[in-house]
C-alpha cells in the first residue's frame, strides 16, 4: 500500500531537509586550485617559454593535445608576451608565472576549454607495494605525471585490503580518503599483483550491474574501462598495472603502464577537447524524488557533486519526499542526463516541464537508496 503523506508530515520533512541545508558539509565540491601557469623553465629564451606555454596549455584544458593543437600555434608563438614573472622554487629551479587571466581569455577566443582550476585532490594508492628498488621512481613517474596534467594528488601508503587480501568494499575505501581530506582515491597495482576485488554491495552508491551481467562504459570513460561498481577483472597483460578510481559518484577500472592511472583519471575528469561551445557550464534543474531522510540527501549531495562537470548546486524547492536541485554543470542538461542514467542509485522518470525562470526542461529521477 503506497504511503501517504499528510500536509503536516510533508512540512516537517520539508523543514528537515532544509534544516540540514545549512548544516551538512559540501564536501563533494571541495577541491585544491592548481597552480596551471606556474612553469618550470630552463631559461628566458623565447624556445624555454614556448616549451613552457604548451606545458601551461595542457594543464589548462587538461588535454595532452594542447601542447600540439594547432588553434594554440600563435599563442605559444607569442608566449613571452603573456610573461607576468619569474621566480624560484624550492629547489631553486627557474620558474615562469604566465598571466592566467589573459591566457584564459585567450583560449576563450579560439574556442577551447579551460578546465577549473580548483581540481580534485587525488588520493594515490599502490598496493601491493611495488619493490623497494622500484617505490621511488614509481612515485616519481606518478608526481611528474600528474603536475603535467594539473591533478593534484598524494601518494600514501595505505592498507586498502581486508586481512584476506581481498580489495575493501568502495564505501570504506571512499571513508578513507575522505578522511584524508581526498576528493577520491585511485588504487594502483603494480604488474601481475592484482589482489582479489570485493563483490559490489547491492545498490550500494555508483554500483552498476550486478558481475554476471554485461557492462557498458560510461560516455567517456577511459578505454577498458569497467562501469560503476562492476566486479573488475583482471585486465590486460600481466605487464600492465591495474587502476581503479573510486569517488562518490562513480568506480571505473582500467589497465595500463605506471601513468595511465594520472592520465585516464584526468581524461574522465577534464572538459572534452575540442570546441568550447558544447561544453559550456549551463544552469539545469533536476528533480530527484525518493528522498526520504537525511541520509538520503547527503548521499544524493555528495553523488551529484562528483559529477564531472558540477561547479555549484542550490536547493530550490523541497515537496513532499522530492527535492528539487539548481546545477551549474558543464555540458549543461545532457551531462548530468548521461551520468545519472549510469548509475544504479538513480531511475529515469521523465523530464518535467519547463518551469518559471528555469532555463531547459527539468530532470526527473527516483532516487533508490541502498
Amino acid at each position: 500500500m503506497p504511503r501517504r503523506h499528510t500536509p503536516a508530515k510533508n512540512l516537517a520533512r520539508a523543514a528537515l531537509l532544509l534544516a540540514a541545508y545549512a548544516v551538512l558539509p559540501t564536501a563533494a565540491w571541495a577541491a585544491r586550485p592548481v597552480p596551471v601557469f606556474q612553469v618550470d623553465v630552463a631559461g628566458q629564451s623565447v624556445p624555454d617559454l614556448q616549451q613552457a606555454m604548451r606545458a601551461a596549455l595542457v594543464r589548462a584544458t587538461g588535454r595532452r593535445e594542447s601542447a600540439n593543437d594547432p588553434a594554440f600555434a600563435g599563442l605559444i608563438t607569442d608566449a613571452p608576451r603573456y610573461v607576468r614573472s619569474y621566480d624560484r622554487g624550492p629547489q631553486g629551479e627557474m620558474r615562469v608565472l604566465f598571466d592566467d587571466a589573459a591566457v584564459d581569455k585567450a583560449i576563450a577566443g579560439l574556442d577551447r576549454n579551460v578546465w577549473d582550476p580548483n581540481r580534485p585532490f587525488t588520493l594515490v594508492v599502490l598496493y601491493p607495494a611495488p619493490d623497494p628498488g622500484d617505490q621511488a621512481a614509481d612515485a616519481a613517474g606518478l608526481e611528474q605525471a600528474a603536475e603535467e596534467r594539473g591533478l593534484p594528488i598524494s601518494i600514501v601508503p595505505l592498507p586498502v585490503t581486508d586481512d584476506s587480501g581481498n580489495l575493501l568494499q568502495r564505501e570504506a575505501l571512499l571513508e578513507m580518503a575522505h578522511r584524508y581530506g581526498a576528493d577520491q582515491l585511485l588504487v594502483g597495482t603494480p604488474p601481475a599483483s592484482a589482489p582479489p576485488a570485493p563483490a559490489p554491495a547491492a545498490g550500494a552508491p555508483g554500483s552498476g550491474a550486478p558481475a554476471a551481467s554485461p557492462a557498458t562504459p560510461s560516455a567517456g570513460a577511459p578505454p577498458g574501462a569497467v562501469p560503476a561498481g562492476a566486479v573488475p577483472p583482471q585486465q590486460g597483460p600481466a605487464s600492465a598495472w591495474q587502476w581503479r578510481l573510486y569517488n562518490d559518484f562513480t568506480t571505473q577500472s582500467w589497465s595500463g603502464d605506471l601513468t595511465a592511472g594520472i592520465d585516464d583519471t584526468v581524461d574522465l575528469l577534464a572538459p572534452p577537447a575540442g570546441a568550447a561551445a558544447v561544453d559550456t557550464a549551463g544552469q539545469t534543474e533536476v528533480e530527484i524524488e525518493g528522498v526520504s531522510s537525511l541520509a538520503d540527501y547527503a548521499n544524493i549531495e555528495l553523488m551529484l557533486g562528483a559529477v564531472p562537470g558540477v561547479s555549484a548546486a542550490n536547493v530550490r524547492q523541497v515537496s513532499g519526499d522530492a527535492v528539487l536541485f539548481d546545477l551549474t554543470v558543464r555540458g549543461g542538461g545532457a551531462a548530468i542526463d548521461r551520468a545519472l542514467s549510469g548509475s544504479s542509485r538513480f531511475t529515469r522518470v521523465a523530464p518535467a516541464m519547463q518551469g518559471p525562470g528555469a532555463t531547459g526542461a527539468t530532470l526527473v529521477y527516483r532516487y533508490r537508496p541502498g
